[in-house]
């Protein structure tokens, strides 16, 4: 009889362990996304979001100096790529007010003023408290040294890729 009761709750104590794996491996699975339910908008947003987590998670193992020549790349690349509301949303928004109230200003600009293929030379980084300063040559890729820009780019990092610049308007 012993032996029974022994096995017996040999079995329930294996069965509720078994029991308890399994509802772990169920919470913890990652929850598969149905993409074609999805409207477009949500479509969008969860690829930005996907977007976003990526870079934050490149951006966490940079260090500062990295991280701030990111960013000037980030702008830099996205006038290349004639994305002007993304390079805009970048600046700092009493920046814009006071140099380039409209969207249209700063695209006037930057098309004025940026190389079409843009080579970036950083010459050097100070903090200034919450602010990095980069002094920053800018030439035209195909151009040669020749056509080099200096300027000076700030930059406010909230947090990883979180961040308003403003710059040298020349």
């Amino acid at each position: 009889m012993r032996k029974k009761k022994s096995n017996m709750s040999t079995i329930i104590a294996v069965l509720s362990v078994v029991v308890v794996i399994a509802m772990i491996i169920h919470v913890s699975k990652p929850k598969t996304v149905n993409y074609e339910e999805m409207t477009e908008e949500e479509l969008q947003l969860a690829v930005q979001n996907k977007i976003d987590n990526m870079k934050v998670n490149e951006l966490y193992g940079m260090g500062e100096r990295d991280r701030m020549e990111y960013y000037v790349k980030s702008f830099i690349d996205a006038v290349e790529n004639k994305e002007y509301e993304v390079a805009y949303d970048m600046l700092y928004d009493d920046f814009k007010n006071n140099y380039f109230p409209t969207l249209d200003d700063f695209e006037k600009y930057a098309k004025n003023t940026f190389p079409t293929l843009c080579s970036i030379e950083h010459t050097n980084i100070e903090r200034n408290g919450e602010v990095y300063v980069l002094w920053v040559k800018l030439s035209n890729a195909l151009g040669g040294k020749d056509t080099a820009v200096e300027m000076n780019f700030v930059i406010q990092e909230n947090d990883l890729n979180d961040f308003v610049m403003s710059f040298t308007v020349i």
